[in-house]
Parts: C-alpha cells; sequence; structure tokens
C-alpha cells in the first residue's frame, strides 16, 4: 500500500432479517408485511392469523406451525443487545409487546427511557407498569383467560424472546401480570410454561422437561 491510500475493509454483513424487520430497512416477512402492517392489525385478525407471531417474537426453537419463519440466532441477538441500533430495536420490540399485551387486555406504561452506556447490553432503560386495561375482561376472556388455547403458546413465546432480546424486565412483569389475574381459570400446565419461559436459564426452551440438556448451546451461560 503507498503512503497515504485509504485502506480499504469488507462491507460490514448485513443485519440478521429480524433486525431489518424491526429496524429502520422495515423489511417484509415471508407475506410480504412489515412490522408497522402487522400492528395495524384489528383483534380479529390476530386472534385468526397464525403466521405473524413468529415473526414479532422470533425463537431459537423452530415453530411447528410455521416452519419458514426466522429463527432468532446469536447474530439477532447482538444486534438487539449490542449494535448501534440496539435502542432501536428494542424500542420497536416493545411497540410489538404493547400491541399484543392490550390484545390481552392488559395496558403497558413506560416513562423515563434514558440511554445507559456505561452498559453495553442494557441501553434502555424503562419504567413501566402492566396492568389490566378497562375491557381487561371482554379482551382476556376471549384470549388467554380460558383453561387452554393457542393463545398460551404465544404467550410463552413471548416471555421467552422478550427475555433473550434485552427486555426481560418487562417479560417478567407480563407474566407475573398474567398470575395475578388469571385466578383459577388458566391450567397448572399452561402456568408452568409460562414459569419455565419467565425463570429457566435461556438455553433451556421451555418444553425441555430435562434441566440437564444441552438445550440452545449458544445460549448457554447467557444471563
Amino acid at each position: 500500500m503507498a503512503d497515504g491510500d485509504i485502506p480499504s475493509f469488507p462491507p460490514a454483513p448485513p443485519l440478521p432479517f429480524i433486525a431489518r424487520f424491526y429496524g429502520t430497512e422495515e423489511a417484509k416477512d415471508l407475506e410480504g408485511r412489515t412490522l408497522s402492517q402487522i400492528l395495524r392489525f384489528d383483534d380479529e385478525k390476530l386472534e385468526r392469523s397464525h403466521d405473524y407471531i413468529q415473526n414479532l417474537f422470533p425463537l431459537p426453537e423452530r415453530s411447528p406451525v410455521n416452519p419458514d419463519a426466522p429463527l432468532l440466532d446469536q447474530a439477532t441477538r447482538s444486534a438487539f443487545l449490542y449494535s448501534p441500533v440496539r435502542n432501536h430495536l428494542r424500542a420497536q420490540l416493545l411497540e410489538a409487546f404493547k400491541r399484543m399485551a392490550a390484545f390481552y387486555g392488559f395496558t403497558l406504561d413506560t416513562n423515563d427511557t434514558t440511554d445507559n452506556h456505561d452498559a453495553a447490553k442494557t441501553a434502555i432503560s424503562y419504567r413501566y407498569a402492566i396492568t389490566p386495561s378497562l375491557n381487561f375482561f371482554a379482551n382476556a376472556r376471549q384470549t388467554w383467560l380460558t383453561r387452554g388455547d393457542h393463545n398460551h403458546l404465544r404467550i410463552t413465546r413471548i416471555i421467552r424472546c422478550l427475555r433473550i432480546l434485552g427486555l426481560e424486565p418487562v417479560a417478567l412483569a407480563f407474566y407475573q401480570a398474567l398470575i395475578d389475574n388469571s385466578g383459577d381459570v388458566v391450567s397448572a400446565r399452561s402456568k408452568m410454561y409460562w414459569q419455565r419461559a419467565a425463570e429457566r436459564p435461556l438455553h433451556l426452551p421451555p418444553a425441555e422437561s430435562d434441566e440437564d440438556a444441552t438445550g440452545i448451546e449458544w445460549l448457554n451461560g447467557v444471563s
């Protein structure tokens, strides 16, 4: 290289799909939908559509309902926790959660958003409360406040995804709100999966019964 030449570097690899889906790129899912379009679904469409939840709240485990949905991998987690756009990604993820929380009859209030430059992992700090909305019983009884329902699986997914992508306090608050407002209606089995999603080490999927299983190796030791 001659003196004064500017060194060239290979271009940075593109962000994973989920990061671009939540990012300013507004990447479209396999059905041609953007995040903003999905978040404008009414409650009826949220209930009867089964191929959007895997994009809003991806997991490392493949979905039997939508096996072509993108998986949450290490690069995706890194984008949400460490990349220069992490604040935007998690703010958008929080918006997706707020829409689903409203669908289930809850209100998420947030305030005091601050940028913590000393913590690379937690760039955004939220103070929030998750409480039943005015139409709580109407919404909850049509979605999750039942003995068993496909929304119970969605809830497990949401809790686990939020934890992996850096919004664990929101995930735990959601779990507690569900427990506080479920009474004896929801089955013990569903509550067990919610608890596993909220409290287990991240490398163990909620469906894994063996506490000593290898699980998702790249999540082993991650908190």
